[in-house]
C-alpha cells in the first residue's frame, strides 16, 4: 500500500479512537493520560533518537544552512506583515493566529509526509529542528520579552541532532549507531501521525468568530509559505526535487506545539485547536493526491 494512503488511515484510525473514547469514557481523565504519554514518548525520545540517526548517517550541508535561512525568511516577512494584516484585533486572537501563520507541523506531520512522498527526511529534519526552536522561542519572547538560552539547549530534538552530529564526525561508532536506530524514522513518522489524530478537536466556535483568522491562516500557511519556499531554493540553487520537497513541507498546517504554547499563555488555545484541526484534516486526506503530483 502507498505510505500516503497509510498515513490517512492512520490519522482516521485515530479519529475513530478519539470519538469511541468520548463515547465510553466521558470524563476523558484515561485518554488525556494515554495522549500525553505518547506524546512524551515521542517528543522526549523518538525525535531525538530519529535526529540521531539522520544527521548520523550524513554530513551537514550547505543546503541545510539554507532551508534554516528560509524559515526564518518566511518567519520574518509574515511577522512583520502580519502586524498589518491584524490591526484592530484582540491581543490574545492575535498572538493566537500568528501562532498558526507562522509554525507548521513539521515534524508532527512533515517527517511522515516526507518519508511517504520522498523517501527520505532530509529538508523536514531541518525545518522541523528550527521550527521546534522557533515555535518555543517566539511565544516567550512574545509574553515574557526575554529569550532562554537554557530552554533552546534543552531541546530533544536539537540534543538529538547534536548527537547525531558528532557521530557522523567520529565515524565507526556513527555507522554502527546508525545500524542499532534504523528504525526511528519510521516509527516516529507512523507514530506521530496517530497522535496528531488523537489531539486533534473540533471545538465548538462560532464560525464569524473563526472565519477570518481561517482564511489568514490558510493564506500564510498554505500559499505565502510555500511560495517563499521555492523562490527562496531556486535562487540558492537547490534542485527541483529539493525545492519541492522544501515548499511541502514548509506548507504544512499549523502545528499541534501552537496549541500548547496558546494554552500556556492564555491566547485562545481553543481557536487556535479548531484552526489546526480544520486545516489538517484536508491536508491529510489530500495526500494521495499530492503525491501523484510531486512525482510527476
Amino acid at each position: 500500500m502507498n505510505d500516503s494512503f497509510i498515513l490517512v488511515a492512520i490519522i482516521l484510525f485515530a479519529l475513530l479512537v478519539r470519538m469511541v473514547s468520548q463515547r465510553f469514557f466521558p470524563r476523558h481523565e484515561l485518554f488525556e493520560v494515554f495522549t500525553t504519554t505518547l506524546t512524551n514518548v515521542i517528543y522526549y525520545f523518538l525525535v531525538p533518537l530519529a535526529f540521531i540517526y539522520t544527521f548520523s548517517t550524513r554530513s551537514l550541508a550547505k543546503t541545510d544552512i539554507l532551508i534554516v535561512a528560509s524559515f526564518v525568511a518566511y518567519t520574518t516577512v509574515a511577522g512583520l506583515s502580519f502586524r498589518y494584516v491584524s490591526r484592530g484585533w484582540r491581543d490574545d486572537v492575535r498572538n493566537a493566529v500568528l501562532l498558526t501563520a507562522l509554525f507548521p507541523n513539521a515534524v508532527f506531520l512533515g517527517f511522515p509526509v516526507s518519508l511517504a512522498l520522498f523517501g527520505d527526511v532530509k529538508i523536514a529534519s531541518i525545518l522541523g529542528l528550527a521550527t521546534l526552536t522557533l515555535n518555543v522561542l517566539v511565544p516567550d519572547f512574545i509574553a515574557l520579552k526575554k529569550i532562554s538560552l537554557l530552554k533552546i539547549l534543552k531541546l530533544p530534538a536539537l540534543i538529538g541532532f547534536l548527537i547525531g552530529v558528532l557521530l557522523n564526525q567520529l565515524g565507526g561508532p556513527g555507522a554502527v549507531v546508525s545500524g542499532i536506530l534504523w528504525w526511528s524514522p519510521k516509527t516516529l513518522s507512523y507514530l506521530a501521525t496517530f497522535v496528531l489524530g488523537l489531539k486533534l478537536q473540533l471545538g465548538g466556535i462560532a464560525y464569524g468568530v473563526v472565519k477570518k483568522p481561517l482564511l489568514v491562516t490558510i493564506f500564510y500557511r498554505f500559499i505565502i509559505a510555500p511560495l517563499i519556499a521555492v523562490c527562496f531554493s531556486l535562487s540558492m540553487g537547490f534542485t527541483q526535487s529539493e525545492s519541492i520537497q522544501l515548499a511541502v513541507v514548509s506548507g504544512m498546517p499549523p502545528a499541534v506545539l501552537n496549541t500548547l504554547m496558546a494554552s500556556k499563555y492564555g491566547w485562545r488555545p481553543d481557536l487556535v485547536a479548531y484552526i489546526t484541526f480544520i486545516l489538517t484534516i484536508p491536508t491529510v486526506l489530500a495526500l494521495p493526491i499530492i503525491g501523484a503530483l510531486t512525482i510527476h
